[in-house]
């Protein structure tokens, strides 16, 4: 009643004008990624996207916007487009409350409608877009509602169905491409486990490793669950064909154990949350001997500081891809690519996810990594300022303008890395970015005065280290850098000891 009084006379928009303008705005803003919630407000965060630019308070990059090929045929092609987005909304809607039983009938009348579509429709349009346009497409959108509907199956414990799914979506390889590597992976996990039919899931994983759109901690995760198989004594019978398999090779690095004191919080849920000494300036007030709660992190952290690293971040991925942003801006917004920019509002070029971003640039990112292969410090340190003191603020999807908390302090990294390391991870970055932005080590600390770092991976207690994390630490040790995991066991715990 309060707020009725508050607000005075409203007035509610009939659904089919509201319709209209929701439309229009979806088909404006195409580049957003579409979220949910986004499509459930009927594209008024693009309304408030706009209000924020006329008004000041937040700067795009600058580009040039080049709309070369039509997303959609005739209005009917939209209208279908914008149902499928809604229908995807309501069933990732059903799933995040747990309704899986109203979140399969979802699923399986999409499926239907996409059978009729595939039936009745000239799909040979947005079947030639180049894939960071397919992703707009009413094709792309159903694909993501039966790579949901597997989870559903699963969840149901309805695995032959899950499997049968899985394998319609494996059969073509125009939508949803960047998922292949996940399918495959279920599909070896389903037969494996669940269905106990191992050979088909060898086969699955032989499948998976020769598909050449499955990346880096997909095939590793194939390339594992096989040696696991191969090792198991239950499946002996099989090794002749696991034998025969293509084989991923991953070095490891150097694992170091520190102690930590444990806070005994209540629960045992989430991150374990441990104590440490309070530095000068956080325990002034209270006297020696303050202890402060941290995360596993700060406590490496605080631990590679003692060691004469004093400067450090823990920042994963976001530190690499800032570096990343900051050292290809005029590349990721050059003019000249057609269709990467089709609105004047986006934090990124739509190819930059795909193979398309390397391929659509090849000669200006090689000539980019070749000169900061030869590059000095002093050369990487003003090509950062230039672009830092230019662009800083300006709302970029690969960087966190707070990640460093200065211009100096990102200088500072870049003379100890070096031009031939960041020469190395720039180019792993601009061909793959969508596989690699993940797996990133979590800290990287290095000392102002000898120039010394440490790429750090950081694992507490029970913590194992992920496929992508294990590739990452492989590369970047192969780069030069100096590497390591730093596994955190708690006070009392068993190997509680300084390796």
């Amino acid at each position: 009643k309060w707020a009725k009084q508050a607000a005075g006379s409203c007035v509610r928009l009939c659904r089919r004008s509201r319709a209209v303008f929701s439309r229009i705005l979806l088909l404006f803003s195409l580049t957003d990624t579409l979220e949910e919630e986004e499509m459930a407000a009927g594209g008024q965060g693009q309304l408030y996207t706009i209000l924020l630019v006329n008004s000041g308070r937040l700067a795009f990059p600058e580009y040039t916007v080049n709309r070369s090929t039509r997303l959609f045929e005739d209005r009917d092609d939209l209208i279908r487009y914008e149902t499928a987005m809604r229908a995807l909304q309501e069933v990732i809607a059903a799933m995040q409350t747990g309704s899986w039983e109203d979140a399969h009938v979802l699923y399986a009348t999409a499926k239907a409608t996409w059978q009729e579509m595939k039936d009745s429709c000239d799909l040979s349009h947005q079947e030639q877009l180049p894939v960071f346009l397919r992703c707009f497409t009413v094709g792309w959108t159903y694909t993501r509602i039966l790579s949901r509907g597997v989870e559903i199956l699963q969840r149901l414990r309805r695995y032959e169905d899950a499997v049968e799914e899985l394998r319609i979506l494996l059969s073509q390889s125009v939508y949803c491409v960047d998922s292949r590597g996940r399918w495959w992976d279920r599909l070896a996990l389903n037969l494996q486990q669940h269905l106990k039919k191992h050979e088909q899931a060898i086969c699955a994983i032989r499948d998976g490793l020769n598909d050449p759109l499955v990346r880096t901690g997909h095939k590793l995760s194939l390339h594992q669950r096989a040696s696991r198989m191969k090792e198991s004594a239950s499946l002996k019978k099989y090794r002749l064909l696991l034998r025969d398999l293509p084989t991923v090779h991953v070095q490891d690095v150097t694992h170091v154990t520190i102690r930590g004191q444990l806070f005994p919080h209540e629960g045992g849920m989430g991150k374990s949350v441990f104590l440490r000494a309070a530095n000068e300036d956080e325990g002034s007030t209270e006297g020696r001997g303050t202890m402060v709660m941290c995360s596993v992190e700060e406590l490496a952290l605080e631990h590679y500081r003692t060691l004469g690293f004093d400067q450090g971040i823990h920042g994963e991925g976001s530190t690499f891809s800032t570096l990343f942003g900051l050292l290809m801006w005029d590349i990721i917004f050059i003019d000249g690519v057609p269709d990467v920019f089709r609105n004047p509002y986006q934090t990124c070029p739509l190819d930059l996810h795909t193979d398309c971003f390397y391929g659509n640039r090849r000669e200006t990112i090689e000539a980019r990594a070749e000169m900061l292969r030869e590059a000095s410090a002093e050369t990487l340190q003003e090509l950062l300022a230039d672009v830092w003191n230019a662009q800083e603020g300006r709302v970029c999807v690969l960087i966190n303008w707070e990640r460093f908390f200065s211009l100096q302090q990102a200088q500072s990294l870049v003379a100890c890395l070096g031009g031939h390391f960041l020469s190395g991870v720039v180019l792993r970055m601009a061909k793959d970015y969508r596989h690699c932005r993940g797996g990133l080590p979590d800290l990287v600390v290095w000392s102002t005065s000898n120039k010394k770092y440490k790429l750090v991976e950081v694992k507490g207690p029970n913590d194992r280290l992920s496929q992508k994390q294990q590739i990452w630490l492989d590369e970047l040790h192969k780069l030069g850098a100096d590497v390591e995991v730093c596994h955190v066991t708690a006070i009392g715990g068993r190997g509680a000891r300084r390796e």
